[in-house]
């Protein structure tokens, strides 16, 4: 208890006095008429606005008070009724500005009579630096209050005054905006050089943090490349104040990648169909993602460009699939109603009748889909089922090659050996499973260079049975022989800029030749198993009874290859018509036409306007240039291996001419020019995700998803912009 006998307590739970008189009068935010008399205040919008200076204040006659006491000082110093006079002419202005409708519009005469300039919505003080509501009351009290010393002045010497301020403002502004323009675009080089460091980075496979080690090989460098230029030392300052930290170079990717990004989801989102390839990929440390790869035509150009890699769950199956391609389209806001085609890798995941990706695909979208199992996984399946007797060979060949490669003294051993007999190889190529092509590549080293690993065992007494087994080695030759026909079948399929017959074509004419194997092998002539008739030859009589007991065996072989490449290759024979109508659209009839897959496109009036077309000359004509030129194409390409135009693009060139009279036909080409006949652009992603480095094993998903997609878009991030939008951070 105090003294006076009160509990401090209970005066600390007691509001205040005077709040509590405030509560009292229950009118505290209410605006009050005779503020207008005393103190220049308007009501606006539950706000007390004063007409002087156009500020708004709490509506509390505290608040009142106070703004007008300490912000309009030489009004309050005046008489009540000189007080009252001021503010009832301050009010008819502003209700006769206000008929006028011009109560914020600067008025050029301020500038010369009281040295206003326009800033923004207001008028602001050359001299004072302040702002002033744009209204001549208010603009003239101020210089009349503000600058009394001037409006003392004759009219002459005021605008003199006035004038050579002016003058002096604009010399210092254009000198502050051109330094400022100097050290932004300064600020925005330096972000731009750090975005191409940071992109070469993710391109090239290198560790995020050798942006460091690129600064440290400039700064070394820049004396010497640099030494005769009077800039020298401002170039290494600039090296300097690059900002390629590891910090800022993922950040710098992960901005690349999502403007590309940004690219392409517009371009998907603006084009008429495209068609998507979906792939599992395995990459360094073992995690499987789905590559998904989106083909569509933009302007004159067939493109095909990765969407997204995404992580999948341990366990996969085709729901799982098909929700990450439905929540990667969504996300970029692509309608799948504009999907034509789906190609996969053929895995019981992505096939299933009932539960397979594509079953579930095709009932999201809701019109029938051409699905095809990639071209070239249908070739490495049936090889890999064609030649299940012979991978018995291939066992021993790892095992061969394992122990030659594992050890460095025996690989060092092999190498001489090498050099003794001028081999062209280093050393034998290891064997990976994961991918069906290197199979035919490791058994041609091997068949090779057979003399030199016999040697080579013998020399260290290692012994493999079948090494020395005829009938082994036969098997070996054979399936070495045989790997490389359809190695070379493969190549041809590979690549992009084919147009859908040429890739048709390619299939045709292997399904003849393996007829010529199977007549090749029966009349033992061997003329195109080089390897298997190089080593028959070299037998002895007893011996070569061994490989007639297996020339039925190689028979079998190539029969089943050739039941497997029939029964795999349908859905590309139902196509194959079809598909000729992108150059032969003069020519072809609608009978040879399957639309029945394309029928949800707008082709509804296909057959009169195919007529319409065909009876032109003028239209004609330009297909039948088109086949010439394609002509020269494919020839370069045979002769070449490479050509530098493409063919798809040729084609999709000469249809954008057509005009959208024939817009049904256009339809169905631009349709069939956007289907993947091959996973191949998920195949080359295998070598840009398996990164030897261990440093790029480390990296988080987004991070490895952006390097990867910058190795391998076509598009071309906008540096200038990204550039242009960041501030300059140094290095640290």
């Amino acid at each position: 208890m105090s003294r006076n006998g009160v509990n401090p307590l209970y005066r600390m739970s007691q509001p205040p006095a005077k709040k509590y008189r405030h509560s009292n009068e229950g009118d505290t935010r209410k605006f009050k008429e005779y503020w207008t008399e005393k103190f220049g205040m308007r009501e606006k919008d539950n706000k007390a606005l004063c007409i002087f200076c156009y500020e708004s204040v709490v509506c509390r006659t505290s608040s009142v008070k106070r703004h007008f006491e300490t912000l309009h000082k030489d009004l309050n110093n005046l008489s009540e009724q000189e007080r009252r006079e001021l503010i009832f002419h301050e009010l008819s202005n502003i209700r006769n500005q206000s008929d006028e409708g011009d109560i914020r519009k600067f008025k050029e005469d301020w500038t010369e009579k009281y040295g206003m300039s326009k800033k923004g919505n207001k008028a602001f003080c050359i001299f004072c630096s302040e702002s002033v509501v744009c209204r001549t009351s208010s603009v003239k009290r101020h210089f009349e209050t503000v600058h009394k010393d001037l409006n003392n002045k004759s009219e002459e010497e005021r605008r003199e005054l006035i004038s050579h301020e002016l003058n002096n403002k604009r010399n210092q502004s254009d000198s502050d905006t051109l330094v400022t323009s100097v050290s932004s675009k300064l600020s925005s080089n330096l972000v731009a050089a750090s975005f191409e460091v940071s992109k070469i980075i993710a391109q090239h496979g290198r560790p995020l943090s050798d942006g460091e080690y690129i600064k440290e090989v400039w700064l070394e460098c820049a004396p010497f490349l640099f030494d005769n230029l009077s800039e020298k030392e401002q170039i290494i300052q600039r090296i300097k104040e690059l900002s390629v930290s590891r910090k800022t170079v993922k950040d710098r990717i992960l901005k690349l990648e999502r403007n590309t990004a940004k690219q392409l989801s517009k371009d998907l989102a603006s084009c008429k169909f495209f068609s998507i390839s979906v792939h599992e990929i395995t990459d360094i440390t073992s995690s499987t993602k789905l590559a998904i790869f989106a083909r569509f035509c933009r302007i004159d150009k067939v493109c095909e460009e990765l969407v997204n890699l995404v992580t999948l769950p341990e366990c996969i199956n085709g729901v799982e699939i098909c929700k990450a391609v439905m929540n990667e389209l969504s996300i970029r806001q692509i309608h799948i109603s504009k999907v034509v085609s789906v190609t996969t890798d053929g895995s019981p995941n992505m096939i299933d009748k009932e539960t397979g990706f594509v079953n579930l695909f095709t009932n999201y979208v809701g019109h029938p889909l051409v699905n095809f199992h990639c071209i070239v996984h249908e070739e490495a399946l049936f090889a890999n089922i064609g030649l299940r007797e012979l991978q018995e060979v291939m066992q021993t060949v790892t095992k061969v090659v394992n122990y030659i490669s594992a050890s460095a003294l025996n690989k060092k051993q092999f190498q001489n050996l090498l050099n003794e007999v001028d081999l062209m190889y280093k050393g034998l190529k290891m064997y990976n499973s994961a991918h069906w092509l290197n199979q035919s590549f490791v058994l041609k080293q091997f068949v090779e260079c057979l003399d030199e690993i016999n040697l080579l065992l013998t020399n260290q007494q290692i012994t493999f049975q079948e090494m020395y087994d005829i009938m082994w080695v036969c098997k070996l030759m054979f399936f070495a022989d045989f790997c490389k026909h359809l190695n070379d079948l493969n190549g041809r399929l590979q690549g992009s800029g084919k147009t859908l017959d040429i890739m048709f074509d390619e299939i045709k004419a292997f399904e003849m030749k393996l007829g010529v194997f199977k007549r090749d092998v029966d009349t033992e002539k061997f003329r195109y198993f080089p390897n298997l008739k190089r080593y028959i030859s070299n037998l002895q009589e007893d011996d070569k009874m061994y490989h007639q007991c297996l020339q039925k065996l190689f028979l079998k072989i190539i029969e089943s290859t050739v039941e497997q490449f029939s029964s795999r290759f349908i859905k590309f024979k139902e196509l194959e018509q079809t598909a000729k109508f992108i150059k032969f659209p003069d020519s072809m009839k609608l009978d040879e036409l399957n639309l029945q897959m394309f029928s949800w496109i707008d082709i509804d009036d296909f057959e009169m306007q195919l007529i319409d077309f065909q009876s032109s000359s003028i239209w004609s004509r330009k297909f039948v240039d088109l086949r010439a030129d394609l002509e020269n194409i494919e020839k370069e390409r045979l002769e070449t291996g490479v050509t530098e135009r493409s063919a798809e693009n040729e084609v999709l060139r000469i249809w954008n001419t057509v005009p959208e009279t024939f817009v049904c036909l256009k339809n169905l080409a631009t349709a069939l020019l956007s289907i993947f006949l091959s996973t191949y652009s998920c195949e080359s992603l295998f070598s840009a995700m398996n990164f030897t480095s261990r440093y790029r094993s480390s990296l988080t998903d987004d991070t490895s998803n952006a390097c990867i997609s910058l190795k391998v878009t076509k598009y071309k991030p906008d540096i200038n912009y990204l550039s242009s939008v960041m501030q300059q951070q140094k290095s640290h």
